[in-house]
């Protein structure tokens, strides 16, 4: 590995180190995502150490042989994957497939220290015991079970993130919550590093003598990944944030309660849309499908379809929709700029800035600060 490679990778993985500590230990956001976070990416820092570790030998001690560090490498997959649905809220739906996988890296990974023991203690080791060859496809089989087990948890916690940015289109109307891209981009951007370990593995079993011919490109690509990562999370602040327990399946019974005398109107496109106005239920931060649907005496199904087919607008879309009015509305009244940008989002049903901006950008094209000025600039009639 050339010296100024060599002096980027270790310069990524010292930044991943940081990182990983800043995750597990923030003071901010204590939540089991981060920490989550934290250990996926000190996993694969050991396991880039491991693999570009300059030295060979600690004392008399061999750490060039297989099985002599500890191997984490299915700890990597699981770590991320659990991590994503951490920030998705649905942990439980996989709760026996992560226990079974954590024991699995667990056992793996407490291999070493039966070597270390073999080695001080029995002036052995597992080499000596099962022969080089037994021990190299025993290592092998632990990268590609790793592998593959990595393909598989990406390829579900892409369709997990799917399903929930559905979810929260057609059910919720807090727009932050689809502000999920850098959780689907992380899968992106590993996608390569998983393309690039696949080759290698394939290699070892076809082409050795070309094995260590990617060892550069990858561990390049996963020092890449370190600094994406820390540039994502400057950008969206969200990473640290826990969801709201709205999103959780509870059902919000205030709104309902609001609308007890309510009469049953009958289903039109223009009914739901003036009980909205009229009752302001966009208002409401955490207002859901559910609890609108019961605050008018409607069937859930019977709105979502009827929003579908009149407006062609999911609920998300519809409900801020409503919000962004509102907002436009404070932001042309406020001549005088009392309000601060915050308190526009507040005062229109938004639950939080970003997600201020966000609807703003996506709808107008513009940022609320930018319509302000913009407004503020336009003669009054």
């Amino acid at each position: 590995m050339g010296s100024i490679v060599f002096f980027i990778v270790w310069a990524a993985l010292l930044h991943g180190l940081f990182l990983a500590i800043l995750y597990m230990f923030s003071k901010k956001n204590r939540i089991f995502a981060n920490k989550l976070l934290g250990l996926f990416l000190l996993a694969i820092i050991l396991e880039a150490i491991t693999a570009i570790w300059p030295y060979h030998t600690i004392g008399s001690y061999d750490i060039d042989a297989y099985f002599s560090l500890p191997d984490v490498v299915i700890f990597i997959p699981i770590l991320f994957f659990h991590f994503v649905l951490e920030k998705l809220g649905n942990t439980h739906s996989y709760r026996n497939f992560l226990g079974i996988h954590y024991s699995l890296a667990t056992v793996i990974g407490a291999v070493t220290f039966v070597n270390i023991y073999l080695f001080f203690f029995k002036d052995s080791s597992l080499t000596k015991m099962f022969g080089v060859e037994t021990v190299y496809w025993a290592h092998f089989g632990v990268k590609l079970l790793g592998f593959l087990v990595t393909v598989y948890t990406f390829s579900i916690a892409a369709w997990e993130i799917r399903q929930f940015k559905k979810l929260v289109r057609n059910e919720f109307s807090d727009f932050s919550l689809l502000q999920m891209n850098w959780l689907m981009n992380f899968i992106y951007f590993l996608v390569p590093v998983i393309l690039l370990w696949g080759i290698a593995l394939f290699t070892v079993v076809f082409v050795p003598k070309y094995a260590d011919v990617f060892d550069v490109p990858l561990f390049c690509l996963i020092g890449v990944f370190l600094y994406y990562l820390s540039y994502q999370a400057y950008l969206h602040p969200n990473l640290f944030d826990k969801l709201p327990k709205s999103i959780l399946g509870t059902k919000n019974l205030e709104v309902g309660q609001l609308s007890k005398n309510l009469q049953k109107p009958q289903l039109s496109p223009d009914n739901i849309e003036a009980l909205m106005m009229e009752n302001k239920f966009f208002l409401k931060k955490d207002l859901t499908l559910h609890s609108f649907a019961e605050a008018i005496h409607m069937s859930p199904r019977k709105i979502s379809d009827s929003l579908n087919r009149s407006f062609g607008k999911n609920f998300n879309e519809w409900v801020n929709d409503f919000r962004i009015q509102k907002a436009r509305e404070l932001i042309e009244n406020d001549t005088e700029n009392k309000l601060s940008i915050e308190g526009v989002g507040m005062e229109s049903g938004f639950n939080s800035r970003s997600a201020l901006y966000y609807a703003f950008k996506k709808k107008l094209g513009c940022s609320p600060g930018e319509f302000r000025k913009n407004s503020s600039k336009t003669p009054t009639p």
